[in-house]
């Protein structure tokens, strides 16, 4: 129990901070040391779990990806491929509500933790010809990023939830189906709530044929660093990297405009709020204040269905991350769950309810990049996700009927 109100505790001082308007670098690094104060971590283990935080191979990975990512971007826009991008599509695609899906509905099939900062500009510039708040920009951006974690290989939390029930990817494809189907739906409904058909302002007259080709030719950089990760297994730093070298060399940027690049890029700020983010996360590690909770509710005797909701939901707002969620709880919940193998339609509510959980966290990288980059007020973003997040997972009847 001390465990439940220790986290909690720390979550509404987040929640409050947030609402004040303060930077979530500083909110995330105040919260370590409020939880690391809270049990009593002796300085040297709270010290030695910022080292690991900041200086880890999984932390230092996912900085290069951010930083290759915003250079990308940079270049992108820069150059004018991005609105050509964008352009190119409007002549395909016959409403600028389909372009600011579709984009990064995409990006989303690239698991990286900086994929928002590609698809944000790409939304910003469908909805130029649309007069709708920063907010509305950025749940839309966040929202349709989120499609395919429900059912991807390419996303590590499902894979560590076939290797720890040793289900079959394909079966946990079909159970978690319902989700992926629901976030789209919803999206209709929540994400264009007031905005009418509309076109993205076009430049020059093309056919369709042509149009293809020059979206295709824009977008080639993301698709080939999908390949070089997806296909080749490429390591995703060196295939950002690489691209970005070669983007660099295909628009002849001289010595001079590669730094002008990098100073432009290359978001200070944003890297530090990173790096609170993952603070924050080695401290609930550190303390064991997830392991706690969780303990507290396997042994609370409430009903199954509740625990089993309640427990990954937590877990996943306290972390934003699914590969936490899924590693701290499923443990923990499998005998809940049935033993092993655990029932399919409870091993789909608890996945559904960790990652409903993950799209509301604070701590949610992409939630964090996409209001950053639209500058949007948290709150009103907050205030849009809530019930759109509740019906999606409301979609685990499905599993929960179908495989009883």
């Amino acid at each position: 129990m001390a465990d439940l109100i220790k986290t909690m505790a720390v979550l509404a001082l987040l929640v409050i901070l947030l609402r004040r308007k303060i930077y979530l670098g500083t909110v995330m690094t105040a919260g370590s040391l409020v939880l690391a104060l809270l049990y009593l971590t002796p300085p040297r283990d709270f010290l030695g779990g910022v080292y690991a935080a900041v200086m880890s191979p999984r932390s230092l990975e996912m900085t290069a990806m951010l930083i290759f990512t915003m250079m990308i971007e940079n270049i992108l826009r820069t150059t004018g491929t991005l609105k050509r991008m964008v352009e190119s599509l409007s002549r395909v695609l016959p409403d600028s509500r389909l372009i600011m899906a579709a984009m990064p509905a995409m990006i989303g099939l690239l698991p990286s933790p900086g994929g928002a900062v590609f698809s944000a500009p790409m939304v910003g510039e469908a909805a130029s010809s649309l007069t709708i708040g920063a907010d509305q920009k950025a749940f839309i951006n966040y929202w349709y990023r989120h499609i395919w974690e429900y059912i991807s290989p390419l996303y590590p939390g499902i894979i560590l939830v076939s290797g720890l029930t040793h289900i079959p990817f394909q079966k946990l494809v079909v159970i978690n189906l319902p989700f992926a189907i629901s976030v789209a739906f919803w999206g209709v409904f929540f994400c264009f709530a007031g905005i009418g058909p509309s076109r993205v302002r076009r430049g020059e007259e093309m056919g369709k044929g042509r149009a293809l080709w020059i979206f295709s030719l824009s977008i080639a950089p993301i698709f080939v660093t999908l390949f070089l990760v997806v296909i080749l297994r490429v390591n995703p730093v060196a295939a950002m990297g690489g691209v970005t070298l070669a983007l660099y060399g295909v628009h002849r940027y001289s010595p001079a405009r590669i730094w002008e690049s990098l100073r432009e890029s290359v978001s200070i700020k944003a890297l530090f709020l990173v790096i609170g983010v993952m603070i924050f996360q080695e401290t609930l590690r550190v303390t064991g204040a997830l392991d706690g909770v969780s303990r507290f509710f396997a042994g609370s005797g409430l009903p199954p269905l509740l625990i089993i909701s309640v427990i990954p939901f937590l877990a996943g707002l306290m972390t934003g991350l699914t590969i936490a969620f899924v590693s701290i709880t499923f443990p923990v919940l499998m005998p809940l769950m049935g033993g092993e193998p655990p029932t399919m339609g409870l091993l789909a509510l608890a996945f559904g309810s960790g990652f409903a959980g993950v799209m509301l966290s604070p701590l949610h990288l992409c939630l964090v990049l996409t209001g950053e980059y639209f500058n949007a007020d948290m709150a009103k973003v907050y205030h849009r996700l809530w019930v759109p997040s509740a019906l999606v997972l409301c979609a685990a009847v499905v599993p929960l009927y179908m495989f009883r």
